[in-house]
Order: C-alpha cells, then structure tokens, then sequence
C-alpha cells in the first residue's frame, strides 16, 4: 500500500499510456485509406498515366525515376530526381512527395514496382501520385493463345 502512494504519478503516467497504447493497436484503420477504397484507381486505370497525357498536366510535375539509368522525359515539364525503390520511401523523399504542389510522375521499367510504390505512398496519404507507363492496356498479350493439342 505504502508503495502505491509514493508512486502515484508513476502509475497514473503508465496507465495512461497502456490506454493509450490499447486504443491505438486496437483500431480497425492503421492506414490512412482502406484497401477496397484504393484499389478502384487500379481497376479503372486512373492512376497510370502516358508520357504524352502527362506533357499536357498543368501545373509543377515531380518526376520520380526509380531505374538505375536515367531514361529521358524531355516531353513533361517537371523537375527529376533519381530515387531509388529501396529508397524512396525514407522520410525525406516521403515528405519531399508530401509537400509537393502539383502531379507526382512514378517511373520505372518494371510496372509492378512502381505500382506497388504507388500503393504503398497512398496508403501513406499521398495525393496525386501517377504510375508513368508506355501503355494503358490493362494487360498486354504478347502471345498468341493456343489450346493444348495433347489431350487423348
């Protein structure tokens, strides 16, 4: 008893942290947005965008090229930073893409990895962020489908 009433502010300080701690684990939401909510951009194909769609964006472009190389964007206006995809979502890019007025542009030439940055930096809460791509096609066949032949 004797102990409790010396460390009373102690106490009171750690139990309202645990409830605090409590009350935070136990929401439904540890992202900004919901799954299903961000997953209909990719469905209607609104968040990828071609170079030529993207010279006509007004307003300031950031362009984030995550490829070893450098490829040329000459045709959109904006300012290019190399950023790597391991990289890219260190605190510093995080808040460069936070605080930027205007589209972001992601580029690679790996489509996969740029969407899953994509959906990685909205679930983060970042706004305007298009996957830059040569094609608008949802999938592209590169062969011609046949039916097996084999069966007996």
């Amino acid at each position: 008893m004797e102990l409790i009433k010396n460390n009373k502010i102690v106490i009171a300080v750690v139990l309202i942290v645990l409830v605090l701690v409590v009350i935070r684990s136990s929401g439904i939401n540890h992202f900004k947005n919901d799954a299903k909510r961000l997953a209909g951009p990719t469905l209607e194909q609104s968040n990828t965008i071609t170079r030529e769609q993207a010279s006509r964006f007004a307003g300031k472009n950031l362009i984030i090229n995550m490829d070893k190389d450098y490829k040329s964007v000459n045709e959109i206006t904006g300012e290019v930073q190399n950023i790597t995809a391991d990289s890219i979502l260190c605190k510093k890019y995080v808040n460069t893409i936070l605080k930027h007025n205007g589209s972001v542009l992601l580029s690679s030439s790996e489509p996969g990895l740029s969407a899953r940055i994509w959906m990685i930096l909205s679930q983060m809460g970042c706004t305007n962020i298009y996957i830059l791509t040569t094609s608008t096609d949802n999938e592209v066949f590169k062969y011609k489908f046949r039916p097996d032949t084999l069966m007996h």
